[in-house]
């Protein structure tokens, strides 16, 4: 590991140890990403891109006082992000990651729905906004607001048109069937670290379905300095360490799991799981 590879892992460690209210989510994205480039011998500075982040806020916060209600906002922010920067979707499965890996999406100006809202996200909060990801699944939608009270939900590749709650329903029954209904769980905002292991999950999800399962355990491990609460992810790491026969690395992965947790059927047949493969390392 070289010392700058380092170093980005202390900071998103630090950052693991931050209240989940006060993290910055387009950082550790950043910062993850860095990572990941790491042994591609590539630049992991990000403060250029943190700057870029800042520059777009100052736009939206300059123009912002145009704005009468949240939609007014929404296509204000879009506006600024897909014409005057040319951010635009692009959901790809390449190996590479590039739309979800926030650096390259920056880069390229191009991303998946995730890693484009999250930008969205970050863009709106810096210029003192209201930017919520929304618990919704299949598809990573945002709820803008202003002071006023106003606030509107937008696909982050729909250019800041407001869906309503039947195009909601018709996204939801898409992605889970027609017999799914829209509940107010689908409305909750999830949390800074949710917001950026939703985008990590995307990009592990990949990598296994592409069969690189050393790269998506180095992927959950990196999400694991800045969440190291998230029991699941101690989960996936264990089961991925078995899979690449790394069992004493499973075994300490799958006790943090075991400690983590709160549900007693998960526990147990964690603690059955534990006993095979201590057996086997004797």
């Amino acid at each position: 590991m070289t010392e700058t590879a380092a170093r980005v892992r202390e900071r998103l460690t630090a950052l693991g140890r931050v209240d989940d209210r006060d993290l910055d989510p387009a950082e550790p994205a950043l910062l993850l990403a860095a990572l990941g480039r790491a042994g591609r011998g590539a630049p992991l500075d990000i403060a250029p891109y943190l700057a870029l982040l800042d520059g777009m806020a100052a736009e939206l916060r300059a123009e912002a006082g145009e704005c009468d209600h949240a939609q007014a906002l929404a296509l204000r922010l879009f506006h600024l992000l897909g014409r005057r920067h040319r951010f635009h979707g692009d959901d790809g499965e390449d190996e590479e990651l590039g739309d979800l890996d926030l650096l390259t999406v920056m880069d390229r100006r191009r991303g998946g729905n995730d890693a484009i809202g999250l930008l969205a996200l970050a863009v709106t909060r810096r210029a003192g906004m209201v930017a919520e990801g929304l618990a919704f699944p299949a598809h990573f939608l945002l709820r803008l607001g202003l002071d006023d009270g106003s606030r509107v939900i937008v696909d982050p590749l729909g250019g800041g048109q407001a869906l309503a709650p039947p195009d909601l329903r018709a996204m939801l029954k898409a992605a889970a069937g027609l017999e799914a209904e829209l509940e107010p769980a689908h409305y909750a905002a999830m949390s800074n670290r949710d917001l950026l292991l939703r985008l990590g999950n995307a990009a592990k999800l990949r990598l296994l379905r592409l069969g690189h399962v050393e790269r998506a355990l180095a992927m959950v491990e990196s999400l694991l300095l800045v969440a190291p609460d998230a029991a699941l992810l101690w989960r996936e790491a264990g089961l991925m360490h078995m899979r690449l026969d790394h069992t004493a690395q499973a075994i300490a992965a799958l006790e943090q799991f075991l400690s983590r947790t709160p549900s007693a059927q998960a526990k147990a047949r964690t603690l059955a799981l534990l006993a095979e493969l201590k057996r086997r390392m004797h």
